[in-house]
């Protein structure tokens, strides 16, 4: 199996397959909550693995998760979906993307390159749409009984909502970026030469990095769809709540994590599989928008 999800094409078909399987979404409960499930806890992260590791060549550790990593996921799962817009495609997606069956979509314009080399043409655009900021505000605008009031009243409630949940993950996100320094740390000191544990820490590192990553970029995509509504809402339905809703957005765009050290100092000039964690955008060095 390892073999044939390197064959380019074909493993994608073998993605578009366990896509299909994944596309009712993760079940959630009470407040959003992830629910458990074998298929979406067990199946599809062992399935992700090995297309993460045989297709696409990226580094997965064998490591188990600690408590804080498990915590960092759970609470990457709020920011990551978007349950307001009710998008049962993208809700696919970003299953998709948790389980590691897809690689964390950027939302360009343009597929990534190694989207093109895994899919079927035919599949490119349903793998990798453009991030559109305009779907939160056709979606708050598609209940035509919602007065222009409460529309506004959404997106400032939206966007607190947001901010607040912020320094709940930025305190797990520290914790475990202070874990991954004392543990790369650790191999340098110890001198251990054994290259599976080489392999396995530099692959647990490069995976938490991606998720707290992925915070970011899902965060600058919800500002920005706030930002769309705002501006959108002055023309349509001007209100006096125009200086409580910027100053929500502002107060979110403004967000920035404390306790760690920013992911460029910790692995300086590291090997070239990492390099893609020096260009993420790093909520210790930058906030969730540049103004």
């Amino acid at each position: 199996m390892a073999a044939r999800l390197g064959d380019g094409k074909a493993g994608g078909a073998l993605v578009l397959v366990m896509i299909a399987v994944a596309a009712c979404g993760r079940p959630t409960g009470d407040f959003g909550r992830a629910e458990p499930s074998f298929l979406h806890d067990k199946l599809l992260p062992a399935a992700g693995n090995l297309v993460a590791e045989h297709g696409r060549k990226e580094p997965v550790s064998r490591f188990p998760l600690t408590d804080d990593e498990i915590e960092l996921r759970n609470r990457a799962w709020a920011f990551v979906r978007a349950p307001h817009v009710r998008d049962w495609w993208l809700d696919t997606l970003v299953e998709g993307e948790r389980t590691r069956i897809l690689p964390i979509l950027k939302g360009g314009s343009a597929p990534s390159a190694e989207i093109v080399a895994m899919f079927p043409e035919i599949a490119l655009p349903l793998l990798a749409p453009a991030y559109d900021r305009s779907r939160y505000h056709r979606y708050l605008l598609s209940d035509g009984r919602i007065s222009t009031e409460t529309l506004w009243t959404r997106v400032i409630d939206d966007a607190r909502a947001d901010t607040m949940l912020i320094p709940p993950f930025c305190d797990v996100a520290a914790r475990v970026r202070r874990a991954d320094v004392e543990r790369l740390g650790a191999l340098r000191r110890q001198r251990i030469v054994e290259a599976g544990l080489h392999d396995g820490a530099e692959a647990r590192v490069w995976e938490n990095e991606e998720t707290i990553a992925w915070v970011w970029q899902a965060l600058g995509y919800r500002a920005a769809s706030y930002r769309y509504a705002i501006d959108h809402f002055q023309v349509e339905a001007p209100s006096g709540q125009l200086f409580a809703a910027n100053r929500a957005y502002d107060t979110l765009i403004a967000s920035k994590c404390i306790g760690a050290p920013a992911i460029r100092t910790v692995m300086p000039g590291g090997p070239g599989r990492h390099s893609r964690l020096m260009e993420a955008r790093d909520p210790f060095d930058e906030p969730v928008l540049q103004k």
